[in-house]
């Protein structure tokens, strides 16, 4: 049976009703509202629509259930919390508060094949003992004190996202055409026209335009400044 995903509210109550239903006190409104940190009207207001839309067995002042549709939701997602937390644990080094954290931000938007590539990659690792090993001293460079926003080569740059230039990689003839044309760290770049083959690329910076091979883009180093058109 295949069911259009929800929202990650209705998911997150579902969620919550199933776990709470394995308990000896079963789905309550007011341990629903409690988990959830909202007011039991909200609750009550969330439990019907569950109900109107056939995921949840409620009745005012009763114990939650779950029906067939509801449960395999709930079961779904309650999955991918669990394969989200063991991967950012296990792969990627963070600590079960961490883990526990980002899984709940990120299991309402991962897809099926992220999540089955991210099981194997896992799983690739733990059956390489000596990759893993590497791996595990590598990720220890990563200390979360990146300035935030995405940095790539300026051939990776979308069309319509501005970025800053961060270094300048090209040989000595292009350089000196590049500086002469402003292009120097700190500027703002964007990326104007693509050729249809990928190649070349037109760009802007300082009111200039030129052209360039991807190749030699991809030795501009750009962080992306989203919103800056």
């Amino acid at each position: 049976m295949k069911i259009e995903r929800l929202s990650a509210k209705a998911e997150d109550y579902l969620e919550t009703i199933l776990r709470l239903s394995e308990t000896p006190r079963g789905a309550r409104t007011g341990d629903i509202a409690e988990a959830l940190e909202v007011q039991p009207s909200t609750v009550s207001a969330a439990l019907k629509s569950l109900k109107e839309q056939g995921l949840a067995d409620y009745t005012p002042y009763g114990v939650v259930g779950l029906t067939p549709k509801g449960r395999q939701v709930a079961e779904d997602v309650s999955g991918r919390h669990v394969s989200l937390r063991r991967f950012l644990m296990e792969t990627l080094g963070l600590t079960p508060e961490e883990a526990e954290q980002t899984a709940c931000g990120m299991e309402h938007d991962a897809t099926p094949l992220v999540l089955d590539r991210m099981a194997l990659l896992g799983e690739f690792l733990r059956g390489h003992p000596g990759l893993l090993e590497q791996w595990v001293a590598e990720r220890e460079k990563a200390k979360g004190e990146r300035a935030p926003g995405v940095e790539s080569g300026l051939d990776e740059l979308p069309q319509g996202v501005r970025g800053v230039v961060m270094a300048v990689d090209v040989e000595c003839g292009l350089r000196k055409r590049l500086v002469e044309m402003g292009v120097t760290p700190g500027v703002l770049i964007a990326v104007e026209r693509v050729a249809p083959l990928g190649d070349p690329i037109a760009v802007e910076v300082r009111g200039y335009r030129l052209s360039m091979r991807k190749a030699e883009a991809a030795k501009i180093r750009v962080k992306w400044r989203p919103g800056l058109i």
